[in-house]
């Protein structure tokens, strides 16, 4: 069950394009390093790829880590990798007002986070041109010097999510997200159409040791975080 928080004070969030060295502090994203690139075995493979398959591809080893910190949950219990299938519905956007800067905006009222493991997810059938169906990604660094809710919370971080400093990203459909061990991430929320996700970490099913949740607004009044959303297709509420 999620916990309850106090709510932040009110948060409207702008959307930055997902990059490697603006999402460093939350984990990695993953993407084609060369994509003008065809690989032929004519040409010399580019720095930190590998040429396969007689030379018609290029390997690009370790292209995100998975994490395994099972060892360090309390109960003991052994790990198992997973690869998942996530089939996400697009998320509904509340209609543009003054405040949201004539915008849509998505409302933002829990977090979760997977203490133990990186959770890795890829989209399928999507393309960088692929205009009008898009993922954010919406991250908060753990607060410094307060202590998590319940006593399941362990490495690497016991901390709450620091609301005010939360972030939001709009990745492309050639890009896949890695959310390092024990970061705050807002479920999936896919605009325009339905996106099928591949989704890799481990797990041992322990409820509080797979998964943390904290929700604020208590399914009560007005969102007091938001994301504002130009530009993309999503429906409205």
């Amino acid at each position: 069950m999620p916990h309850n928080i106090p709510p932040p004070s009110p948060l409207l969030l702008t959307l930055t394009p997902l990059t490697q060295s603006t999402f460093t502090p939350y984990g990695s994203v993953l993407s084609n390093p060369n994509p003008n690139l065809t690989p032929s075995s004519s040409s010399p493979p580019p720095p930190g790829s590998i040429s396969a398959n007689q030379g018609s591809a290029l390997k690009y080893p370790d292209i995100t880590p998975l994490t395994d910190l099972y060892a360090s949950a309390p109960s003991g219990l052994p790990s198992r990798a997973t690869i998942s299938m996530f089939v996400c519905a697009p998320r509904p956007l509340a209609p543009p007002t003054s405040a949201s800067g004539g915008l849509p905006t998505f409302p933002v009222e829990i977090l979760e986070r997977h203490p133990f493991t990186t959770q890795t997810f890829v989209p399928l059938g999507l393309s960088a041109s692929s205009a009008d169906i898009r993922y954010l990604v919406i991250v908060a660094p753990s607060a410094g010097g307060q202590s998590a809710a319940d006593p399941a919370a362990r490495l690497p971080g016991r901390n709450l999510p620091d609301l005010s400093k939360m972030q939001a990203f709009i990745a492309r459909g050639d890009q896949g997200v890695t959310y390092a061990p024990g970061t705050w991430h807002a479920p999936m929320v896919v605009l325009g159409e339905k996106v099928g996700f591949v989704v890799a970490q481990f797990v041992n099913a322990v409820g509080e040791e797979d998964c943390q949740e904290v929700v604020w607004n208590g399914g009560r009044g007005e969102a007091v975080v938001r994301v504002a959303v130009p530009g993309v297709g999503g429906s409205r509420l």
